[in-house]
């Protein structure tokens, strides 16, 4: 893992099934919180009303889903989650401003596209680490409902 795998504090250190569980949620963590700053920074650079309301509720939501699996990792893995996401995230969100500038910010339906996008690669995340047999019962159960908030959201981008 990069920079921002966290350190074991508990009985991950010696568990080989727990250390895969906690990589494989850190992982998830990450492509949260890349959607959570690309939702801010679409929020943040569109000029229609709607979408930013949207894309302002959907990254508090985000926060929500950051804190719960934060702790989750914290106390269920007894590992400290990692506070950012990665950096290929933070190029492609670059990758998104260049071309909101071209675009003078109006071609809704490419935002729309780079949205789906991101949210379908955290969907994959999630999908991955809930196939997982390693990841506990009780927290295989709060990604399940994670992601099925996180489909939905994706799925109300289209109605604006």
């Amino acid at each position: 893992m990069t920079s921002n795998t966290a350190t074991s504090v508990t009985s991950c250190e010696t568990s080989t099934a727990c250390r895969v569980a906690a990589d494989k949620c850190q992982i998830v963590l990450a492509g949260l919180h890349d959607s959570l700053d690309g939702y801010r920074q679409c929020a943040a650079d569109t000029k229609d009303t709607a979408m930013r309301l949207l894309f302002d509720k959907i990254a508090s939501s985000r926060a929500d889903l950051i804190s719960l699996l934060s702790n989750s990792i914290r106390v269920d893995l007894g590992v400290e989650p990692i506070k950012s996401g990665s950096p290929l995230a933070a190029a492609h969100r670059t990758w998104i401003d260049v071309k909101a500038w071209f675009t003078d910010g109006r071609d809704k339906s490419a935002i729309i596209s780079e949205v789906h996008l991101g949210e379908e690669a955290l969907i994959k995340l999630y999908e991955t680490a809930i196939e997982d047999s390693d990841i506990p019962l009780k927290l295989r159960d709060l990604l399940h409902a994670q992601v099925k908030i996180i489909k939905e959201q994706n799925a109300s981008v289209d109605a604006i």
